[in-house]
């Protein structure tokens, strides 16, 4: 089995004036991070290594994310995220390396709400229509895979073991 984590970077500041790449996160989004992945590490969902796409709120989000984490994950870069396609998002998923089964993308939208969408085929329907409906900064989409290599997987395939959001961790849904 194979777990993709997508991760949308936590709320950044505006891009008014800034270079987008060197965007920050927001208190708020620090905050969201280390709640999200707070619920990732009570239930025992984690990967084993984040792949960011390099812009300084998705190497922050990582970065929250693995320091509040009981064990080490890594922290990797792969500049191909950054305002990724769809085609370009599967193809990176696909080219994942078969020694880590769980594997975290920390990118943007909307590639990885694009990805997490055309990716699940199965799971609780009104999760899977809540995905599909808004995938908020900090959101996270935990993708089941019945595969033995990450070139295996295909389209529609993966069941959505959980999507988490920070608006939920708030409203005391979790």
């Amino acid at each position: 089995m194979r777990r993709l984590f997508l991760i949308r970077h936590a709320k950044a500041e505006p891009s008014v004036g800034r270079d987008d790449y060197e965007r920050a996160l927001t208190e708020r989004g620090r905050e969201d991070a280390r709640r999200v992945a707070e619920v990732l590490a009570a239930r025992d969902m984690l990967p084993d290594i984040l792949i960011h796409s390099g812009a300084l709120r998705t190497k922050q989000t990582a970065e929250i994310f693995a320091s509040e984490w009981p064990r080490r994950v890594e922290l990797r870069e792969a500049p191909a995220l950054y305002d990724a396609t769809l085609d370009t998002l599967f193809d990176c998923a696909r080219a994942l390396s078969d020694s880590c089964a769980n594997v975290g993308l920390v990118g943007h939208n909307p590639g990885i709400e694009e990805l997490a969408v055309s990716l699940a085929g199965s799971g609780v329907y009104s999760e899977l229509r809540r995905m599909a409906a808004k995938f908020p900064t900090c959101a996270v989409a935990a993708l089941d895979f019945s595969v033995d290599a990450w070139d295996d997987i295909e389209l529609k395939t993966a069941l959505l073991a959980l999507f988490v959001t920070p608006a939920e961790l708030e409203a005391g849904t979790d």
